[in-house]
């Protein structure tokens, strides 16, 4: 099945996932050894593995990878290294980009770090270039420990990669599922292998293979099949152990039982149990290398140990380490820094019952010198390793308060783990990886004991950053019992910089909640919170603040209100440094020029212009196309407003994005202007039957509206009337966009019907809804449907005049296909 799986995505170069699935020990890591072992040798293989802890370190498997692609071209990962392979993109305009982005996402340069679907993307193209001129095979170790942004960027390759023969084999226990239930499934380039535990007859033959098929008397082969049931870990360790006790020992060509069967141990029941009486029976020196190798990891780093084996003299450890290389307990590794010689131990139970047999005391004060040794060492490599720093200075502390909740050195840990974990949370935050941002905040924050006492204000300050995480996340009650305790610390410090942080984030949560009055709060706590943020010079602040004044004016419809608050949280976002706010920020400008009072032509002017600024990420690039679209499609370009739709959402679908309802109404008013309905309700119908079977509101109110002014330019005026009645269920109060548009469909399927009296009220409700926005297509659209209403009643005046002042609102925004089309309307209607 696995070589049918690799000819299939070598001939039609294609991405493949291969999912190996199994309980531990059961021998899937052997299995995909075999697998790369088999592959012809114009492939390229590269392993990466996740690590049962560190929140912050989300791509550390792809360092791995990239280290053994790297290393296989004779060089070492950096950043060089990186812009090697992005070689093969000649020609591609992002090429640099790409190469940027994966560097600084593998921890080198100091440039910006990409954030979500830019990133994946980045990663993506980087190994469709290695896979470019010969088949790519990644391997990914221990997946049920990735974090799940690296599992979303597992599943964006897959699903993305097209005409490249890349096959992505991820090897996890079953426990994955529990946090993917549905990994791998509804992919027709997916395929899961399950691993079963093995028959008696197929140990019989493991034993013999490993045994180089020299025999093992009956009864001792009977005991450790019946023992292992079927677990080969099992099988190969209970051997090993009664080779370690000489109960079994070889002869030429047989091995024999000494003594009698009633001399073997008594079986341990599991194989952590068979792993820890093994090492139980080691030498003592060579049991006391093998659990301080442990405090480091699976893999770990010969200068590592001699540092935690102090005073054992160095040729000691090195003899210690070549003894448990013979008896197979670790095994020869790639090493994370250059010059140095590392090994792996061979399963990670190995190291799970290494460690455990340490005690509380003695991992606390490992702990910590495994810290301070991986501080020295990686000074200058990878910055997540200042997250694995972090998390060593904190299972030190941990454990001191676990055995004294007064131990004086205790303190000290936490003050030096503490500083590590924040620095990890920020750059998480600042790639949004929000999942890893809030688990390292808690822990620094939440969990019992504290590593920041509540009088440090950095707990206040970060818990103010995790209620923001959370709130992004959706989170939102856990988010307001955060700001709650944050709220209250600043205000037991009288900390009212922190206070005015708080007070933003609340105003955020209440507007998402749409709680009662929270336009007017919001509006009082700007007002509150931009003197205390200019008094403290703090632009982050001031950034988060404009951007909630922004959002207040925007779901008013006031654009260019809400314009002028962006460009100044724009200013602030870039003198704070925060190039993805700025970037967004850009997006919501340009929103506002299509929408409001900006005449098209300077409209198209700025977006090019902001094109240029936002090159660097291009999903701000796809957003800003969208408007631009908007504005050429409103001066009759169509041509052009179609390829720039185009050019959108082929960059959209490239970074993983699906078209939703909101996108899609750009190229329905496209259409609209272009006189082609059929086409505007073929852009609107997928996003809105998915928002239909997501149970959504809020987007769905203005979609279906859209959809019913679509239908209706089509003639079919009692499916437009479910639909206008259906955005009018759906629609807010305070949706002045949905509760203008309905109104105007519902108004002219009445009128149609002569039933003018009731089309004529919902007409004028609609322009007067219109007026208290400077949403100007809209307020002159109001007033066109109004005038028709007018005019099938026969008030031709009235209808002449309430067209005319549409069309001067045409001729403000420079929406030339509008204008010009009212006045053909005017002049068939005088």
């Amino acid at each position: 099945m696995i070589d049918t799986i690799f000819r299939h995505v070598v001939s039609h170069r294609t991405c493949h996932l291969l999912t190996i699935l199994g309980d531990a020990g059961v021998g899937k890591s052997r299995l995909v050894l075999e697998i790369a072992a088999s592959l012809p040798s114009d492939t390229t293989v590269a392993r990466g593995r996740c690590l049962p802890y560190g929140e912050g370190i989300t791509y550390r498997p792809l360092a791995d990878i990239f280290r053994e692609i790297t290393k296989a071209e004779g060089l070492d990962l950096g950043k060089q290294s990186v812009a090697r392979i992005a070689e093969n993109l000649a020609g591609d305009k992002k090429a640099g980009l790409i190469a940027e982005s994966v560097a600084e996402l593998l921890g080198f340069g100091d440039g910006m770090p990409g954030r979500g679907e830019e990133t994946f993307w980045a990663v993506r193209r980087l190994f469709e270039s290695l896979a470019r001129e010969r088949p790519l095979v990644i391997v990914v170790d221990d997946l049920h420990w990735a974090e799940s942004t690296f599992l979303d960027l597992i599943e964006h390759l897959v699903d993305l990669s097209r005409g490249f023969p890349i096959l992505i084999v991820t090897i996890a226990r079953p426990e994955l599922l529990d946090t993917r239930p549905d990994w791998g499934s509804g992919r027709s380039n997916a395929s899961t292998v399950v691993l079963e535990p093995l028959s008696a007859a197929e140990c019989r033959e493991m034993l013999s293979n490993l045994l180089d098929h020299v025999p093992l008397p009956p009864a001792v082969e009977s005991t450790v099949t019946d023992a292992a049931d079927g677990n080969p870990l099992f099988a190969e360790e209970f051997v090993a152990m009664l080779v370690d006790e000489k109960l079994l020992t070889r002869e030429k060509d047989t091995w024999v039982a000494r003594g009698d069967l009633s001399e073997l141990p008594r079986v341990p029941s599991t194989i952590d149990a068979l792993l820890g009486a093994r090492l139980d029976r080691l030498p003592e020196h060579e049991r006391a290398i093998l659990t301080m190798a442990a405090v480091e990891g699976v893999v770990f780093h010969r200068s590592a140990v001699v540092e935690l084996a102090r005073p054992v003299p160095n040729s000691v450890v090195h003899d210690g380490l070549l003894a448990l290389v013979r008896r197979d307990l670790i095994r020869p590794g790639s090493p994370d820094f250059s010059g140095e010689e590392a090994y792996h131990f061979r399963h990670v139970l190995i190291r799970d019952a290494a460690y455990r047999s340490l005690s509380k005391h003695l991992r606390a004060e490992l702990h910590e010198r495994f810290a301070a040794w991986l501080e020295m060492k990686s000074e200058g490599h990878l910055r997540e390793f200042d997250e694995i720093v972090g998390y060593h200075f904190e299972q030190a502390f941990q454990y001191r308060v676990a055995l004294d909740s007064q131990d004086p050195l205790a303190a000290s840990l936490a003050a030096q783990a503490a500083p590590r974990l924040e620095a990890a949370a920020r750059r998480a935050l600042g790639r949004s990886h929000l999942s890893s941002a809030i688990t390292l905040l808690e822990r620094l924050c939440v969990a019992e004991p504290h590593l920041l006492p509540t009088d440090d204000s950095r707990r206040r300050t970060l818990l103010a950053e995790l209620g923001r995480a959370l709130i992004e996340c959706g989170r939102l009650a856990e988010a307001e019992g955060i700001l709650q305790d944050a709220e209250r610390l600043a205000t037991n410090a009288n900390d009212e910089l922190v206070a005015s942080h708080v007070l933003v984030e609340q105003q955020f949560l209440r507007l998402l909640r749409v709680e009662e009055g929270g336009t007017e709060e919001a509006a009082r706590a700007t007002s509150l919170v931009i003197p205390v943020f200019n008094r403290y010079k703090d632009n982050l602040g001031l950034c988060r603040a404009r951007r909630l004044e922004a959002l207040l004016y925007w779901n008013e419809a006031r654009a260019e209100a809400a314009a002028e608050a962006w460009k100044r949280a724009a200013v602030h976002a870039r003198l704070a440094g925060d190039q993805h706010a700025y970037n967004e920020i850009l997006t919501w400008i340009a929103s506002s020029l299509w929408f409001g009072p900006t005449p098209a032509s300077n409209g198209i002017r700025r977006c090019k212009a902001m094109l240029e600024k936002v090159h660097n990420s291009p999903e701000s690039e796809a957003a800003i196309l969208r408007h631009l679209g908007g504005l050429y499609g409103m001066v009759g370009q169509f041509e052009l407003a179609r390829q720039l739709l185009a050019t959108s959402n082929t960059a959209y679908a490239e970074l993983g994005f699906k078209l939703d309802a909101a996108m899609s109404q750009n190229e329905a008013v496209v259409e609209l202007l272009a006189g082609n309905p059929a086409g505007a309700e073929e852009s609107l119908r997928p996003g809105f039957q998915a928002l239909e079977e997501m149970g959504e509101r809020m987007f769905r109110s203005t979609t279906a509206a859209f959809l019913a002014r679509a239908v209706l330019e089509q003639g079919r005026e009692d499916e437009a009337e479910k639909l206008a009645e259906l955005s009018a269920q759906l629609a807010a109060k305070g949706d002045l966009l949905s509760q203008i548009l309905w109104r105007g469909v519902r108004a002219r399927v009445l009128a149609r019907r002569a039933q003018f009296e009731e089309a004529e009220m919902l007409a004028r409700e609609a322009v007067a809804f219109a007026q208290m926005t400077d949403f100007v297509n809209h307020r002159a659209d109001a007033l066109l449907d109004l005038a028709r209403v007018l005019k099938a009643s026969l008030r031709v005046d009235e209808a002449v005049a309430a067209a005319s002042e549409a069309l001067r609102l045409y001729e403000i925004k420079g929406n030339r296909v509008s204008a010009s089309a009212t006045q053909s309307w005017l002049k068939g209607s005088t």
